[in-house]
């Protein structure tokens, strides 16, 4: 009797075992049979870049860079262009991108796209509105790359053919990364540091600029990049000074390092130092620099410091001076640290004619005396352009590479 029963209740077990199983099979099933709004790769027009432009008052034209996939595909290259631009206008964002499905074949993908380039009028007009949809939609990366087309337009600088990287958009990302990591007096800024710096308080962010040098109508040709010397080159160039969402200022070759140094961005940087006879120089590579801001409360004013610490190496000496001499790199050291002091005021004092605090003073100001801050916050614009700012840096060379004495000019020093 007891063995029955035991075999009536794994019975039920089972079978309910089974009808727990087959309804979760049903359930899951429609999970299991793909995206309803799937779009197929062969059906989308991938995006590289986007620029967008003043169009009058208030409109907007966008230039979308869409890749040639047969081009890129070597099989079924015909010999044209990788990528080919086209133009749409309208009020919005979004109603541009759907509106450019009239001329584009395809569903258009902006989930590839590397750098969006804004025009400087455009960029002096404001930027804001067309920092929402980039935000706000699903596809964009907040990676993306933001760019400053100086003195002209988007269009142009996207529609210029490079001959390094068969597609413009990964030329021009490329060059903002070599040149970041080379000379520092640029730098790259993405969608979100652009998002979150419109958020601080007196301030705003800074874009790096581009431009096209040279030819400009043969910048677009395919000619341009068949020769040794290419007539149109697209170049990295200086960073743009934001004031909330507007372009209000350029910083150029020192300034803009500088605004690199304050900001923690040098990953590498030169320095030239003037030796001996006029014209000879000694050039140091930056191998090591950190910043630090702080803030102080002097006569009911906010005073900061800018403390920076940097190591470099002696890559090129010019004029004849004894490296082996521990009193000669002392004075070298000294004169670097002196030469980037210059450069660092020269930035504060430029920067705070813009009335932007792009070098975060506000943010120092906030951690260190938060209820001070609260006070001068809805100001902060008047009290940052009066701001007193001292600058201090500490500067170590480690060595002189491979030569300690330099060639001078003439003869040879062993």
């Amino acid at each position: 009797m007891h063995l029955e029963k035991e075999s009536e209740r794994s019975t039920v077990t089972f079978k309910w075992r089974i009808w727990m199983l087959s309804l979760v099979g049903l359930l899951v099933m429609p999970l299991l049979s793909g995206c309803w709004d799937s779009v197929e790769l062969n059906q989308r027009a991938v995006v590289a870049a986007i620029g967008i432009d003043a169009d009058g008052e208030s409109d907007y034209v966008v230039s979308l860079q869409i890749i040639v996939a047969d081009e890129i595909a070597g099989a079924k290259a015909r010999g044209n262009t990788p990528v080919v631009l086209y133009q749409q206008k309208g009020s919005n964002l979004f109603q541009v991108i759907r509106k450019a499905s009239q001329k584009i074949p395809r569903v258009v993908s902006l989930a590839h796209a590397r750098i969006v380039v804004f025009g400087e009028k455009l960029a002096r007009r404001g930027i804001g509105d067309t920092l929402d949809y980039l935000e706000r939609a699903a596809e964009p990366r907040l990676t993306m790359k933001m760019l400053v087309a100086r003195g002209e337009t988007a269009k142009n600088v996207l529609a210029s053919m490079t001959a390094i990287g068969r597609i413009p958009a990964n030329d021009i990302s490329g060059k903002l990364e070599a040149s970041q990591r080379m000379y520092a007096g640029d730098y790259a800024v993405s969608l979100d540091d652009v998002i979150r710096s419109m958020s601080n308080k007196g301030s705003g962010p800074v874009l790096t600029g581009v431009e096209v040098e040279g030819n400009l109508e043969q910048a677009p040709l395919k000619a341009n990049v068949d020769t040794i010397l290419p007539e149109a080159v697209v170049r990295i160039n200086g960073m743009g000074v934001f004031r909330k969402d507007r372009l209000v200022h350029w910083l150029d070759d020192n300034r803009a390092i500088g605004l690199s140094i304050v900001n923690n961005k040098v990953k590498s940087a030169e320095t030239a130092l003037s030796c001996g006879k006029k014209g000879e120089i000694i050039g140091i590579e930056t191998l090591y620099s950190k910043t630090h801001v702080h803030s102080l409360i002097e006569q009911g004013k906010p005073v900061f410091v800018i403390n920076l610490e940097q190591t470099g190496t002696i890559q090129e000496a010019e004029c004849s001076i004894d490296l082996k001499s521990p009193e000669v790199m002392y004075s070298l050291q000294k004169q670097w640290g002196e030469e980037t002091k210059k450069v660092i005021t020269s930035t504060v004092k430029e920067v705070q004619r813009s009335r932007s605090d792009v070098l975060g003073l506000g943010h120092a100001l906030e951690k260190s005396h938060p209820e001070q801050w609260k006070k001068l916050s809805p100001e902060w614009n008047r009290y940052f352009a009066e701001s007193t700012v001292r600058v201090q840096v500490t500067s170590v060379l480690k060595h002189t590479q491979a030569r300690t004495s330099p060639y001078s000019k003439g003869e040879s020093n062993q």
